[in-house]
């Protein structure tokens, strides 16, 4: 059994929690998960199964879509609902114009500190473990990318926003930054993934819902899990080099070291390559990286 599901996390939940379920409805340990959300929040959380475990790393999943819920006015050590409140300031000056204004500030690449209490390593060590010890916890500040943000909903001293941005933002220190913009306090009090890379969360299936009888119908195939990754259609000729693991010559504009899926003429994945060389514009050397039989299994 070999694919992607896509489940929709609910709250309460770590991302391992969900993968330890799956690993019983799906009566294999070859599980895990791309895209770690908090316990706490909800949402889209892609699940490779089998073989496919092995092609997470082909996945394009460098955009992200949230939904999440603000409340001004304090601040609490996790920078959410579940922390203690270690601060509190007015709010009471913030309007929809002045939050508009301020969220125009965070387009574009900006810098952001993670939160203390993040699955980051400091010395070795979770980060969350060392602030659970009272430790104090020093995270660099590091480049992220706002795509889009818009503010959904207003009612003071909470706002509803939508955020798409890419890898390595925390939904946490968003608000966090945005309260001191707005020259307040400020920390989440929910927080949905709405998307990632080309999947949705309508298409997530809900946890308490699958049925292991029918589990692989809720599977999507690996060569429409790959299906926003660059691609090549190969010959009969490339399909047996790359069989045995040979490199092929192909003409294409692919970036140098960028993923390339094959396939064959009758739409069947061949192998994941990756583009070793350019030999000159316009035709590249391909170097096979994982293999796959004429049936489209690894």
């Amino acid at each position: 059994m070999d694919g992607l599901l896509l489940i929709d996390k609910p709250a309460g939940m770590t991302s391992f929690d969900v993968v330890r379920r799956v690993r019983r409805l799906a009566n294999t340990k070859k599980v895990g998960h791309t895209g770690t959300l908090d316990p706490d929040a909800t949402g889209l959380l892609p699940i490779v199964i089998g073989q496919c475990t092995k092609l997470a790393n082909f996945l394009v999943l460098d955009q992200k879509e949230y939904v999440f819920d603000v409340c001004f006015g304090s601040t609490t050590d996790t920078l959410d609902s579940t922390g203690e409140v270690v601060a509190t300031g007015p709010w009471e000056h913030i309007d929809e114009a002045a939050l508009c204004a301020a969220l125009n500030g965070f387009l574009g690449t900006i810098m952001q500190v993670p939160p203390a209490y993040s699955a980051l390593k400091v010395n070795g060590k979770r980060a969350y473990e060392l602030a659970r010890k009272g430790e104090e916890v020093h995270l660099a500040a590091r480049p992220i990318a706002i795509h889009a943000i818009e503010l959904l909903a207003f009612d003071p001293p909470s706002a509803r926003l939508r955020v798409a941005c890419g890898s390595g933002t925390y939904v946490r220190s968003l608000a966090r930054d945005l309260g001191e913009a707005l020259g307040s306090l400020a920390h989440t009090t929910s927080i949905r993934r709405t998307a990632i890379g080309a999947f949705h969360v309508d298409q997530a299936h809900a946890l308490d819902a699958l049925d292991p009888e029918l589990f692989s119908s809720y599977l999507i195939e690996p060569l429409t899990m790959l299906a926003s990754v660059q691609g090549h259609e190969a010959s009969e000729a490339e399909r047996i080099a790359l069989g045995y693991g040979q490199r092929i010559t192909i003409d294409a504009d692919f970036a140098l070291d960028s993923a390339v899926i094959v396939r064959s003429q009758d739409a069947r994945l061949i192998a994941v390559a990756i583009v070793e060389e350019i030999v000159e514009p316009g035709r590249l050397r391909l170097k096979p990286k994982r293999v796959f039989d004429p049936s489209g299994t690894p």
